[in-house]
Parts: C-alpha cells; sequence; structure tokens
C-alpha cells in the first residue's frame, strides 16, 4: 500500500518503529552506531524538511486564501487602539516571515522571492482595484485593511531578509552559526 509518493506503509512503520527503537534500547545504539544514523536521518528529513515545508506551505496558502477573500473589503475610519494593534500585527507577522524564511535550509532566497512577489500582489489588487478611494486606499491606514497588513508584513520581512543577506548571504540560521 502506498500513501503517496516515494513512501510506502512499510517506510513509515519502519520510520516510526526507529525512533521508539533509539529510545528504549540505548545500549544497542551505542553498540551500533549505525542506528543513531538512521535516526538522526530520519529526524532530519521528517522534521526539518517535510515537516517545516508543510507548515511554512500551508501558512502560503493561508495568507493567499485570506487575500482572495478580503480584497474587495474596505473598513471605515479605524479607532486609535485598532490601528494600534492593526500595527502590531503587522510587526509581528512580518518579523515572523522573516524568522521563518532565516530558519528554513534555503528559505533566505525562497523568503526573498515570496516577500517580492507577495508584496507585489497585494500592491497590484491595491492599486488596480481601487474601490473609490484614492490610490485604492495605499495610504490610508487600515482602509483596506487585510491587504494593508500583509503588503507591510512583506516590506518589513524583505527589509529584514536583506539585512540577513547582507550579512551572513543565502545561509539560514544554522549554516550561519547563530543557532
Amino acid at each position: 500500500m502506498s500513501i503517496g509518493g516515494a513512501l510506502s506503509e512499510a517506510s513509515v512503520i519502519w520510520l516510526l518503529w526507529s525512533l521508539d527503537f533509539n529510545l528504549a534500547h540505548p545500549e544497542l545504539v551505542s553498540e551500533y552506531p549505525v542506528l543513531h544514523e538512521i535516526y538522526s536521518y530520519m529526524r532530519d528529513l521528517w522534521e526539518h524538511y517535510i515537516a517545516h515545508y508543510l507548515y511554512a506551505g500551508g501558512a502560503m496558502i493561508m495568507s493567499w486564501v485570506q487575500l482572495f477573500a478580503f480584497r474587495n473589503q474596505i473598513h471605515g475610519p479605524l479607532s486609535t487602539m485598532t490601528k494600534i494593534v492593526w500595527s502590531v500585527g503587522i510587526v509581528m507577522y512580518g518579523l515572523l516571515l522573516a524568522a521563518v524564511a532565516i530558519e528554513f535550509p534555503h528559505g533566505t532566497l525562497v523568503g526573498l522571492v515570496y516577500s517580492i512577489v507577495f508584496g507585489l500582489v497585494c500592491l497590484i489588487m491595491i492599486l488596480f482595484n481601487r474601490k473609490n478611494l484614492p490610490r485604492g486606499g495605499l495610504f490610508t491606514m487600515g482602509r483596506r485593511m487585510v491587504i494593508q497588513f500583509y503588503l507591510g508584513a512583506c516590506i518589513l520581512a524583505l527589509i529584514v531578509i536583506i539585512i540577513w543577506i547582507g550579512k551572513f548571504g543565502f545561509l539560514n540560521r544554522k549554516a550561519a552559526g547563530i543557532a
């Protein structure tokens, strides 16, 4: 039975068994170092590559869906507290995008491209779907709340990623020695 791609039911069971086996039999793992190498390979593959990219892919899909769903939404003037909370959210999401990009192997390149593409899509949606607002509401602090949220976060993430690339190149955090 196959569950997709190159993985079969047997390989998934082997993965789960090897994790439990290594924890249950540390004496055999110390006697046969290859068991630890298998465990490390599977942990790195599943935890650091497959699981992280599934997480990042899911987050990207959610962002694109929200951008599409709220593309026509216009808000009235926002209260000061709402503007503050909204701005803090932009900063936090922008820093999260940059931090996730810096954490992943090859993530700085992916984060750079994603921030540019997603930011440009936000900008195009604002400028070409104006909703009777000057310049589509680009400088209206929250009138196009969702699109402006993602645009601001992408700009901040792009700035942080560019600074990271300027200092460490396209290395992730671990490869740069900051892990």
